[in-house]
């Protein structure tokens, strides 16, 4: 069953909430290990909580809360970015009421750990919006507000913290005010600083996204201008053979040649003329720019595919390329055809121009548990140990200022992470490298 299409951008989205769900889920474990610490060291060290119990509830709920989340996380892998948001909302209303709880069960408004509502706030800018943190803001002072006046009222019993600091009691209406204004005005000039660093870091963040498509537009397109040049030279011969049978046609029309006649010269016109759109299409599909979608792929036509685009190229350099395209039963990749071309495709060139004419290139796939390890062998002139490590860096080439721009490697190697693989290379100077695209097996065939 091919997967719903997922737009990179949503994709990237739904990766970034699971990444902060995640680590929302680890923090509250800590936050559960806090409380009872806290706990017992105010009941049973400073004597400070006559009756410790509530609070030992709260910090159990709080870690039944959480194992309830992780249980339910793997299941957000499928889940939209609506629902993530709802899910991180219902997470956050959930912490702002066990939060009230243990306030209430430890000073209440004039316990200063109140101020930890500000995390909550924190968390929905990085998480959700602007937005969300004012929501959750509001939230939270109304929940401050509500607990002092229903514990200076009598609606609910109020247990003070023998520090001190402040007693509810007898503060006036005038500092009780004074008091929510405090908390108010504090989450307000915090909540508009982090925004308005979160605001910029997100524009530059787009900035980043913007200018490295471009840049591996860029790559692209250079890789693009040296298949058309072979692509160019290839279509001649059918365009001339295709030439050839018209001028045939027309004379055998003059001639009054019988209809079986005619018809053969216009199968091989059809013929060559299918050949010419194939190798076109292949160029015009390589080169458009088309956004990031994982598909079931078939390695071994992948394969096929980016040697036919290089074919002209190698043949022109005088290396020979060697494609193994033994099928591989039952086992296809989630991938972006289009991405992964790129990336095979780029390290082809390179391997072409580090052969001598008259070498062998190989290309070939093969599974290994559990993975698909395409492998690209040249016999050229191998890279430098001290290279080695530098390869995927942007802007590092070894070739020459006209030749290359040191992007091609990196912007493969960046492609290549996004579909959960990664790049390996060796390399012996002198005597050729291998470079390995190792690619998960999709999990239905895996």
């Amino acid at each position: 069953m091919t997967p719903a299409l997922v737009l990179p951008d949503e994709a990237r989205e739904v990766e970034a909430l699971r990444s902060q769900i995640a680590w929302f889920n680890r923090l509250r474990l800590l936050v559960a290990a806090a409380v009872v610490w806290l706990t017992a060291l105010a009941a049973h060290g400073f004597e400070l909580i006559v009756d410790p119990v509530p609070l030992y509830a709260l910090a159990a709920t709080i870690l039944a809360v959480d194992i309830g989340y992780l249980a339910v996380f793997p299941r957000l892998a499928r889940a939209p970015v609506r629902s993530l948001r709802r899910h991180v909302y219902l997470q956050i209303a959930v912490d702002l009421l066990i939060l009230t709880a243990l306030l209430h069960q430890s000073g209440g408004i004039t316990n200063p750990f109140a101020l930890f509502y500000l995390f909550h706030a924190f968390i929905a800018a990085l998480v959700l919006s602007v937005r969300a943190a004012v929501m959750v803001a509001c939230s939270s002072l109304a929940l401050l507000a509500w607990l002092g006046f229903a514990e200076r009222l009598g609606w609910l019993e109020h247990h003070p913290l023998p520090l001190g600091l402040i007693e509810l009691a007898e503060v006036k209406p005038v500092g009780f005010w004074v008091l929510v204004l405090a908390y108010t005005v504090t989450m307000v000039f915090s909540i508009y600083f982090v925004s308005t660093v979160l605001g910029r870091l997100r524009r530059n963040e787009r900035q980043l996204l913007l200018l490295g498509r471009q840049l591996a537009l860029s790559e692209k397109l250079a890789s693009v201008g040296t298949l058309a040049a072979g692509v160019s030279h290839e279509i001649n011969n059918p365009i001339g053979v295709i030439t050839n049978k018209v001028q045939i046609l027309r004379y055998r029309l003059r001639d009054g040649d019988e209809p079986g006649k005619l018809l053969a010269e216009l199968d091989v016109i059809e013929k060559h003329a299918r050949r010419v759109a194939q190798i076109t299409a292949g160029l015009l599909t390589f080169s458009r720019e088309s956004p990031f979608e994982l598909r079931p792929l078939d390695p071994q036509a992948l394969l096929r595919e980016a040697a036919d685009l290089v074919r002209v190229p190698f043949q022109n350099a005088g290396v020979e390329l060697s494609c193994d395209a033994v099928p591989l039963p039952g086992v296809t990749i989630d991938g972006s055809a289009n991405h992964l071309l790129q990336v095979l495709i780029n390290i082809l060139l390179n391997a072409k121009d580090a052969s001598a004419p008259g070498s062998v290139v190989e290309l070939s796939a093969r599974a290994v548990d559990g993975e698909v390890v395409v492998a690209i062998q040249d016999r050229g002139t191998g890279i430098a140990p001290e290279h080695l490590d530098k390869v995927f860096d942007p802007f590092f080439t070894t070739k020459d200022v006209d030749k290359g721009t040191g992007l091609g490697l990196a912007i493969s190697h960046g492609i290549v992470e996004r579909h959960r693989g990664r790049i390996e290379v060796d390399s012996v100077p002198g005597q050729g490298t291998t470079f390995r695209v190792v690619l998960p097996v999709r999990r239905d065939d895996a």
